[in-house]
């Protein structure tokens, strides 16, 4: 029996993939294109999805972030983990430690997962990277 392989995937990657007019959005369809083909699986949280619709929403692009937000709650693009009071304290945890680094406190909540069987990470925000991840 073979390991599951799967990518995490961030905000902007998200945006990218919905939303034509963003800069990197061929790339994202051609990345998740080549994932599906190899069998890799999508991995975000319940954190990702609030800040991928909301910035979507922002944009002005309602549909695509309702179209984003459905998919991902109903499994269509991958997997979503949810928040539990011991990922939040290793969110914070983290969130505190690199106090004095340009990540959020969803990146942080997006490290704490990484604790789980996931392989890469598809993020497009620079310095951002836990160690082994990729920028799209």
């Amino acid at each position: 029996m073979s390991a599951l392989r799967a990518v995490f995937v961030d905000t902007g990657a998200w945006v990218a993939l919905r939303y034509g007019r963003d800069q990197h959005h061929g790339r994202a369809r051609t990345l998740l294109r080549r994932l599906r083909t190899e069998s890799v699986g999508l991995v975000t949280t319940e954190w990702v999805l609030a800040e991928a619709v909301t910035l979507l929403k922002a944009r002005g692009a309602v549909d695509h972030a309702l179209a984003l937000g459905q998919a991902i709650q109903a499994g269509h693009l991958g997997y979503l983990v949810e928040s539990t009071p011991e990922r939040r304290r290793r969110a914070w945890e983290l969130f505190v430690r690199y106090r004095d680094r340009r990540v959020g406190w969803v990146d942080c909540a997006s490290f704490a997962i990484h604790r789980l069987p996931v392989s890469d990470s598809v993020t497009r925000s620079p310095g951002r990277e836990k160690p082994g991840c990729a920028r799209s």
